[in-house]
């Protein structure tokens, strides 16, 4: 007996089970002014995208009313899907996306290890009596080889100690230079200013990345843990970097942010904002009136990469503003994207990013974008 397919007549028909909503032009221009309007903020280190069959690693997934993106995964590809659903987010919702790299410049005892990093810029030809580079690398090379050691193992070998002696004269410079100076015909009355080599090489590094991927600015994350890059060199870094974005700059509108420790003082009105990593911990009206900071300045976030499964923090740092000296800046994520699918008792169960929406309303519960 000749078997039927009971699909030979069927016509296949596709399936929309969740038709995506359509949002009105009015939306859009209501949730612009509302990211212009001077409000405590919701700032979103996000990471992990790449994936387009989710939308917990997708720019278009991000709530609405998140104001700032710090692009903890790198800047993507332009023309891939990221790149334009992060370009539609920042064009249609009014949304902010700045780069974001660990700002050490100068260690001797490791190679940088992740994309986070700033390259260290290695002085090719020594600075004050110190090899560079070039030097040592034929040096250590020749050496290599008479004792006996391949091709490849030699040139390893070589790049690895030539780094390290390039790193120890760019420390050298540092050290020696670690301020800008008055151009010579210049006066404090009228200053123009001339900044060591070090900083010109490592601010440009940052300045290429913000103009070449159109970017709103830049999240500088100060951790330096013994590095060079701290203290005095650190607020002449701040300086050169502010001549061009941040608020004491002619672009004032572009983020110029540091995220961790707390810069050198004299750099608070160089600075849009100081995010401070309060993983794991409340806040309360000791962390506001800072000397030469304005709350409206603080952002305090949470490292919902640890904390996904609760939230952490996030929530209360959300709600609290300080009694006197006016709003705080905002609240925020770390690895904000791993919200997304929280299930827990305290997140709105039928929604994305349960706890960072929840937090958002506590903040600003007028927002219903």
């Amino acid at each position: 007996m000749a078997a039927v397919s009971v699909f030979s007549c069927t016509k296949p028909e596709a399936l929309n089970l969740q038709p995506a909503y359509e949002y009105t032009d009015a939306y859009y221009e209501a949730l612009r002014a509302y990211k212009n309007s001077d409000h405590s903020i919701c700032y979103l280190w996000f990471a992990d995208y790449g994936v387009p069959t989710s939308p917990a690693y997708r720019f278009a997934g991000i709530p609405d009313s998140v104001d700032v993106v710090s692009l903890w995964g790198g800047v993507p590809k332009r023309g891939s899907l990221d790149w334009n659903e992060m370009q539609e987010m920042r064009i249609k919702k009014g949304t902010k996306v700045v780069g974001v790299k660990i700002i050490r410049l100068a260690h001797t005892t490791y190679l940088p290890t992740w994309p986070q990093e700033i390259g260290v810029p290695t002085y090719m030809n020594g600075y004050d009596g110190n090899k560079g580079y070039n030097e040592t690398y034929e040096e250590v090379y020749a050496a290599q080889i008479a004792a006996g050691e391949s091709e490849a193992i030699a040139s390893a070998t070589a790049k690895t100690e030539a780094h390290k002696a390039g790193t120890r004269a760019l420390i050298a410079d540092m050290r020696a230079n670690p301020s800008r100076k008055l151009k010579e015909g210049s006066t404090e009355e009228n200053p123009e200013w001339e900044y060591p080599e070090w900083c010109v090489y490592a601010g440009n590094s940052i300045l290429r990345e913000v103009w070449d991927n159109d970017l709103d600015g830049y999240d500088l994350d100060y951790e330096p843990e013994g590095d060079a890059l701290s203290g005095e060199p650190m607020r002449t870094f701040l300086q050169y970097l502010s001549q061009y974005i941040g608020p004491a700059s002619p672009n004032p509108h572009m983020i110029l942010a540091v995220d961790g420790n707390t810069p050198p003082g004299g750099t608070e009105e160089l600075c849009t904002y100081h995010i401070s990593q309060s993983y794991g911990r409340a806040i309360s009206d000791s962390n506001f009136n800072r000397s030469g900071w304005k709350n409206s300045q603080l952002i305090f976030t949470e490292n919902i990469g640890d904390y996904w499964s609760t939230g952490g923090n996030m929530e209360q740092q959300a709600a609290f503003q300080p009694s006197t000296g006016g709003r705080k800046g905002g609240f925020g994520a770390f690895h904000g994207q791993r919200d997304y699918n929280t299930t827990d008792s305290g997140a709105d169960k039928d929604t994305p990013y349960g706890h960072l929406r929840r937090a958002i309303q506590l903040q600003n519960p007028a927002v219903k974008y």
